[in-house]
């Protein structure tokens, strides 16, 4: 029965690798083990994420509605935002390895894992998900907090992302720009905790990818309060002052721990502050 249980879940990955696996020579595909084909996987669709959502992104905000959500200073050089996908680019390949990493334990039935919701019901999966998702920022806020703090950390590997510390030096692109260390960190809690929390598979693998796109709506530097999201303009506060607003998906941890601070209209009055 576990057998065929788990032979369910890797024919579930084998049939999102084939789909990606379309795109190369069959007889190529073909013979790469299992666990490439599921990190070239990730590591495409990390890339098509990328460039599609922060390049449409960038289409309407800088050039569509350029003089109705940011003012033309405000928006980032071309250079910058070179600068941001080159960093981007040296760690994606590595975080890749996370969720591959995850998929070859839940396909061995190491985690706790689930195939289908109705083995649980509704209100079980939706606690699930709940407490999967606040172990993930709490994980995210104190690994994040500790890369300030930790002054050897900062200097090795978040001073890599904070490079970008301006609203003219921030754009979605710069989500991703962070050291590879740094990456895999920020993606390690979707892996380690579905040994502990039991997870729906696919709910899985939709809350990894939309961490990599919330990312990038957090760089983005619009003032869109959505209390108690911890939307760009917290973000861009982090930036610009980097001892307040860690957290990730809202302003729980940081008003928990005492590290919360709102946005203000203008950058010289959150200097000020």
């Amino acid at each position: 029965m576990q057998e065929h249980y788990l032979q369910r879940l890797v024919e579930e990955t084998t049939s999102y690798n084939t789909l990606v696996g379309s795109i190369f020579p069959a007889a190529l595909w073909s013979r790469l083990p299992h666990v490439v084909q599921t990190w070239a996987r990730n590591y495409i669709v990390s890339q098509v994420t990328y460039f599609l959502i922060c390049s449409l992104w960038c289409f309407y905000f800088y050039h569509w509605k350029h003089d109705v959500h940011l003012s033309k200073e405000a928006i980032p050089s071309r250079k910058t935002i070179m600068s941001q996908i080159h960093v981007s680019m040296k760690a994606m390949p590595w975080v890749s390895i996370v969720p591959t990493i995850s998929e070859y334990f839940i396909e061995k039935g190491y985690t706790k894992c689930y195939f289908s919701i109705t083995e649980v019901g509704p209100i079980v999966y939706i606690t699930h998900t709940i407490i999967h998702i606040i172990l993930v920022e709490f994980w995210i806020y104190w690994t994040h907090r500790a890369l300030h703090d930790v002054k050897p950390l900062y200097k090795h590997f978040h001073f890599v992302h904070h490079r970008f510390n301006t609203k003219t030096s921030l754009s979605p692109f710069a989500g991703a720009a962070s050291h590879p260390v740094e990456a895999v960190l920020d993606a390690l809690p979707y892996t380690i905790f579905i040994f502990v929390v039991p997870m729906h598979f696919k709910t899985e693998l939709v809350l990894l990818s939309f961490n990599g796109i919330w990312t990038f709506n957090t760089h983005g530097c619009l003032e869109t309060k959505m209390w108690p999201f911890l939307t760009a303009d917290y973000h861009t506060m982090h930036h610009i002052m980097h001892r307040y607003n860690y957290g990730n998906y809202t302003i729980l941890m940081d008003w928990l721990f005492g590290t919360l601070r709102h946005p203000y209209s203008t950058v010289d009055e959150a200097k000020s502050k």
